[in-house]
């Protein structure tokens, strides 16, 4: 379950994201437990799958992986992605490069409709 560990990002805390409710979602997906895709354990329900790549629905998924996000994760995450091939990671996307002062994250959750769900 745990998306990212210690040992892939060793510094967790982040001295200019003051905002509570930011470090909370922070560290949530990090740990790869948010309330869109850990829901169903409470509930009941069926695990969600994303609508347009019929796989779980996953942090990792929804960071780095979703086809419908792909214009925004290059508007808003160009940043963490690997030099020679142009991947996305995980580790980036949640580590220090994509958590700068403009908090590039937080505006693709946000444009992409997924701020409120976390």
């Amino acid at each position: 379950m745990g998306e990212i560990t210690t040992s892939i990002l060793p510094e967790w805390t982040y001295t200019h994201i003051r905002d509570h409710c930011k470090q909370i979602v922070l560290a949530r997906l990090r740990i790869g437990h948010i309330y869109l895709t850990q829901r169903y354990l409470l509930t009941r329900d069926p695990q969600p799958y994303c609508d347009d790549c019929l796989v779980p629905l996953t942090v990792r998924h929804l960071l780095v992986e979703c086809l419908s996000f792909i214009a925004l994760r290059h508007r808003y995450l160009y940043r963490c992605r690997g030099r020679d091939s142009g991947v996305y990671y995980l580790s980036k996307t949640l580590g220090p490069a994509c958590l700068s002062p403009g908090h590039d994250v937080f505006r693709y959750l946000g444009e992409a409709g997924l701020l409120p769900k976390l």
